[in-house]
């Protein structure tokens, strides 16, 4: 996922984020060792690929990605998804649904991807 974003904006951008949302249930202390030994490589590894790195804090990740893209004027984000049920998302949301529906002028890109999905937004 990092290295879809990383060539995505190499070709129409400068700079590109990276972005981490951190709900209540991943705060330290919360968050499993192992999620948070891949967190910090994909930090790691999303710095490499030249990124800037943010971490937001919210709720509801949907609300903090929309916040962040309309504050930094995000024009492209590229969204990791993997597959979901339509029960799955009926009863839990879809972020990217979320997104889409507030964010109408940026152009969004979804790649397939395992589970534990990650978010690249671009500037």
């Amino acid at each position: 996922m990092l290295r879809v974003g990383s060539r995505i904006a190499g070709r129409i951008a400068n700079d590109w984020y990276a972005v981490y949302v951190e709900t209540p249930n991943e705060e330290m202390g919360r968050i499993r060792p192992d999620d948070y030994a891949a967190l910090q490589e994909n930090i790691r590894f999303a710095k490499e690929l030249g990124a800037k790195v943010v971490k937001l804090k919210a709720r509801r990740v949907a609300d903090a990605l929309i916040d962040f893209a309309r504050r930094e004027g995000i024009t492209h984000v590229v969204f990791g998804q993997t597959s979901r049920s339509r029960w799955d998302i009926l009863l839990h949301g879809s972020i990217l649904n979320r997104f889409l529906r507030d964010v109408r002028d940026a152009t969004v890109q979804v790649v397939p991807m395992e589970p534990k999905g990650e978010v690249v937004i671009e500037e």
